[in-house]
């Protein structure tokens, strides 16, 4: 599963390759935009994020994860229609959502209309409060994708040692001229101050999704 035997570390993983990990086997029907009745512009995946229908142990899901590899997971117009397509997909059919977050925040290649994404998908998560949402912290969840929806779930589950904040240190340090703590935006330190619900290791994830999936 990608984490060191020795130190525990646990190193970034694909989007299929997380797939691969938590969903049951050939249970992953990909989701495209085509269904929400957008136009051809939305016909060519952006892979810097994949949903599907899945199931986690028999528990049925939407099931989202975004890809570090591509673009540093960065979301701009596509991946924030895609992000809402999911969530109003989720309300449709009456299902949770899980989502695993790994981003550099927004594409700022896209200027304003990326800076969009985040209203765009707070505002899609507050339509659709009813339905239970999971998000999962991946190393690293920054930016505009940390300040927006992903933070607007149910319940906060981070990988150990995940980076996640908004600004990174260096920026933060060289803007407020103060030295930072060495587990500054760590996951660890971000549980203790309440802001993530629980630090689950990538062995237990599934088991863990699975366990509260039950309760939806």
């Amino acid at each position: 599963m990608w984490v060191c035997p020795h130190c525990e570390y646990h190193f970034r993983l694909g989007a299929k390759q997380r797939i691969a990990l938590i969903c049951d086997n050939d249970c992953f029907d990909e989701v495209s935009l085509s269904e929400s009745g957008a136009d051809d512009r939305w016909q060519i995946p952006d892979e810097a994020i994949y949903g599907g229908v899945t199931s986690i142990k028999n528990r049925k899901c939407i099931f989202g994860v975004m890809d570090f590899s591509h673009k540093g997971g960065t979301m701009g117009v596509m991946v924030g229609q895609y992000v809402i397509h999911l969530m109003k997909k989720a309300k449709q059919e009456s299902l949770p959502l899980v989502f695993f977050c790994a981003s550099g925040g927004v594409r700022i290649q896209e200027g304003i209309w990326g800076l969009f994404q985040m209203l765009r998908t707070t505002h899609a998560r507050n339509e659709t409060l009813d339905v239970p949402m999971i998000t999962i912290f991946t190393d690293p969840t920054t930016g505009g994708v940390s300040a927006s929806f992903s933070a607007l779930a149910d319940v906060l589950i981070a990988e150990p040692g995940s980076r996640i904040g908004f600004a990174g240190p260096r920026v933060i340090e060289s803007t407020l001229q103060c030295n930072l703590p060495s587990d500054f935006q760590n996951a660890e330190k971000l549980l203790s101050n309440g802001l993530i619900d629980r630090i689950v290791h990538r062995h237990d994830l599934r088991d863990t999704l699975s366990s509260i999936l039950r309760w939806f």
